[in-house]
């Protein structure tokens, strides 16, 4: 492998003249079609320098040749990059983790490194308690695999790092795919807000939890305390929401479709004495015509997953949320209340808002509040596209 970064000379990455304007507002990402050349030793193991069409020096970035998004910038500064700069980001991500206390709460299972918000584009790590689960999706970040793990090993001293590299982003980066788990766990563990979660190791849903989510679990456990009523957690996976509700004195009901998502939230609600939540298999999308989702509730928590994957999946995305919103909102009472999940930058919160009012036109409806990602998600100012988790609650009126 070769040494990471080293000064031999540089990929050079020239826009075209028709690419539009690049710079930090508008997002650290380039497209091929936005290229006229690259010129220079293409490796994935160099840093790549950006420049205009006037050859005026622009940034740093990774350069992934096979990739529709070839360039994912590290620095918009015409001086590079320092010769360490991936130990450097590292080191910055774990010491800004350290600052939101989240282990002093109770909570061990977080994200260390969110990719480009934390100037790392291409890596996602993820801590379970003892365990680190690495996340690698571009070519140039695999190319550091090695870099990586030593510096995730210095900062965060985890029992067992497991790397995987996506089947989805080893397709649009001409990479292989892999799962490397250490030592082979059957399951990861992490404790959230006093509870204590078992999740399967990939491969399965992202890197086994879904952290993100965590500060709008407990904001809407609150809410639906106040509100009152029974909460039903649609999309539940190993017991999220519905958990998080139960110990806030909550009546709760889980739905999902996988039966192997339903065993762990019951052996989680189970684990937290919570053996009254009731998990229920169906498929979000169908006729939901169980006897325990009849209602009333007074929240319902509607968390699909990605609807769309394209900005042309836009359409299909609302209209198979408009029809499920259409089956659970006259089961909200009046007073309750929606929460809306998209986990998609092209679905957000218009879409979102269109979906419901399309979908409940024979109740009144208003938004009361818009949620995202926790602080351990972090996302850089222009980066359109990592502005993916939003939620929209929506209370009944009449």
């Amino acid at each position: 492998m070769p040494a990471l970064d080293e000064r031999s000379p540089c990929i050079r990455v020239q826009l075209r003249r028709d690419a539009g304007r690049a710079g930090p507002a508008t997002g650290p990402w380039i497209r091929a079609r936005q290229i006229a050349k690259v010129t220079g030793p293409i490796s994935p193991g160099n840093i790549a320098e950006l420049v205009d069409q006037r050859d005026r020096p622009l940034g740093w970035g990774l350069y992934s040749e096979a990739s529709s998004i070839a360039l994912r910038m590290i620095s918009w500064s015409t001086a590079p990059p320092e010769e360490h700069w991936l130990q450097t980001q590292i080191t910055r991500a774990a010491a800004a983790r350290e600052a939101y206390r989240l282990e002093a709460n109770g909570t061990t299972g977080y994200r260390v490194i969110n990719s480009e918000g934390d100037g790392l584009p291409g890596l996602v790590a993820d801590r379970y308690g003892e365990d680190l689960v690495v996340q690698i999706t571009t070519a140039p970040m695999l190319a550091r695999r090695e870099a990586i793990v030593a510096a995730l090993r210095e900062q965060v001293s985890p029992r067992r790092i497991h790397v995987i590299v996506p089947e989805a982003a080893a397709k649009h980066e001409a990479i292989e795919a892999s799962v490397s788990l250490q030592d082979a766990p059957e399951q990861l563990t992490f404790h959230e807000g006093g509870m204590r979660f078992v999740v399967d190791p990939p491969p399965s849903q992202k890197t086994g939890a879904y952290f993100d989510q965590r500060d709008n679990r407990r904001w809407v456990a609150g809410l639906a305390a106040g509100t009152g009523g029974t909460l039903l957690d649609v999309g539940c996976h190993v017991g999220g929401f519905a958990l998080a509700a139960r110990a806030a004195g909550v009546a709760a009901i889980g739905l999902d479709s996988s039966q192997r998502s339903l065993a762990r939230a019951r052996a989680n609600a189970t684990d937290a004495g919570f053996s009254d939540v009731e998990f229920i298999e169906a498929d979000m999308f169908g006729r939901l015509d169980h006897a325990s989702l009849a209602g009333p509730f007074g929240t319902v928590v509607l968390d699909p997953p990605k609807l769309a994957m394209r900005r042309s999946d836009v359409d299909r995305a609302r209209g198979a949320m408009s029809r499920t919103i259409g089956r659970l909102a006259p089961r909200v009472r009046v007073g309750g209340h929606i929460v809306a999940c998209s986990c998609s930058h092209h679905f957000g919160l218009e879409a979102l808002d269109r979906a419901v009012f399309e979908a409940a036109r024979d109740t009144a409806w208003t938004r009361v509040r818009v949620l995202g990602p926790d602080v351990d998600h972090p996302t850089v100012p222009g980066h359109r596209e990592g502005n993916y988790l939003v939620l929209a609650v929506y209370q009944r009126r009449a």
